[in-house]
């Protein structure tokens, strides 16, 4: 079976900070920055291009909202949303996946982050909260402002 699958189905530790039926995200467990996000549709497809139009649809809505919830948590400048699709562009894990990265013009003090490396258990713990709750306001005011996303 794929990582990703057994996530999305919770027989994976990991740290979800949003799922619904069509999408789930988490963060990355060897992160790059700080707050790196994946957002992975719940239905397996090998990447981005092999998926259907309804589900790239949900997820696109929702790498939107999650992105913009990231960027907003982490008072991050800029966000970098990457999908590796095969073997040569660096794809390693065979499940359709968007990578949220946040980026910064003068790097933050996170002073135990180490990239690339499993972090502490503190560090997901504090990340996943700040992206839930961020994730809730982005969701809330988008519905205020009749913008409802479609994936909740």
């Amino acid at each position: 079976m794929c990582l990703f699958c057994d996530i999305i189905e919770h027989r994976q530790k990991s740290y979800i900070v949003y799922q619904d039926s069509y999408v789930t995200a988490f963060l990355d467990k060897f992160p790059i920055k700080p707050g790196h996000t994946l957002v992975v549709p719940n239905v397996h497809s090998e990447n981005f291009l092999m998926m259907d139009s309804k589900t790239s649809c949900q997820l696109c809505n929702t790498l939107k909202t999650i992105a913009i919830a990231v960027k907003g948590a982490l008072k991050a400048d800029g966000i970098r949303l990457v999908s590796n699709i095969g073997e040569s562009a660096g794809q390693v894990i065979f499940h359709t996946h968007f990578h949220i990265m946040p980026a910064w013009s003068q790097e933050p003090d996170f002073p135990s982050f180490v990239p690339r490396k499993e972090q502490t258990e503190e560090y997901y713990r504090s990340m996943q909260s700040v992206i839930m709750d961020a994730v809730k306001s982005v969701l809330s005011n988008s519905q205020i402002h009749g913008e409802v996303n479609e994936s909740t």
